[in-house]
């Protein structure tokens, strides 16, 4: 197992830290959270406290994806079951994390294969990158209100790529996403319970608006070490 790099607590109930290192960005919360996921490993619905990012190089072959971020959650001894993974070939160097009132969003973020949801699926090949979202939220929120953030978040990361002037190359349209985009919402289920995180909403304003910093911040530092 590697030995991380790097351990922080982080300003966010209950109890969140950090520990990092070269193969993976492991948070930790101290109870778990109420999660929404696409992840392979802790996708859907549950409750989670570990939530991890591991880096993969860019010829990893994909074959068995969940396979393998459940041996690397065992070598790391996490109980896959109260655990969430996701991978990338991004840099994890490059994490933006953005704080807001009542919520922490992490994202690490490339657009080498930038898609536009439009455009016409035409079988064409792409480079290894994703743009991985994780938000933690001290809120208590319905399954609904989970699936309203989510449209919140993703609402924020297609802002991030349109200011940025990301495009899909095939199609040569704004992109909306890459091809294997990421997304978890960990909800604390502390305080008031509500349907609700939209854009009608202060959560929801608040999630929109440090998604879209981060994705942004993430997006700019892959695209710095690219041209560098």
């Amino acid at each position: 197992m590697n030995a991380p790099v790097c351990s922080q607590a982080l300003d966010f109930a209950p109890g969140l830290s950090l520990a990092a290192d070269a193969r993976c960005l492991h948070f930790a919360a101290a109870r778990p959270l109420r999660t929404l996921s696409s992840a392979l490993v802790g996708g859907g619905l549950g409750w989670r406290r570990h939530f991890c990012n591991f880096h993969v190089d860019k010829a990893y072959d994909g074959r068995a994806p969940a396979d393998d971020l459940a041996a690397w959650l065992g070598e790391r001894n996490l109980d896959a079951d109260e655990s969430l993974a996701m991978m990338t070939a991004v840099h994890l160097e490059h994490l933006a994390l953005v704080a807001g009132e009542g919520l922490l969003v992490a994202v690490t973020a490339g657009a080498g294969n930038a898609v536009d949801i439009t455009a016409p699926l035409m079988g064409d090949p792409r480079p290894v990158g994703t743009i991985n979202t994780l938000v933690f939220l001290d809120a208590h929120l319905s399954d609904a209100g989970l699936v309203n953030a989510a449209l919140s978040a993703t609402e924020a990361k297609a802002r991030a790529l349109q200011a940025l002037a990301i495009r899909d190359p095939h199609s040569g349209t704004p992109a909306s996403g890459t091809s294997t985009d990421c997304l978890a919402i960990a909800a604390t289920q502390a305080g008031q319970p509500s349907d609700y995180a939209g854009s009608g909403t202060r959560l929801g304003r608040e999630l929109g608006r440090a998604v879209f910093a981060a994705t942004r911040d993430a997006l700019r530092r892959s695209r710095e070490t690219r041209h560098g």
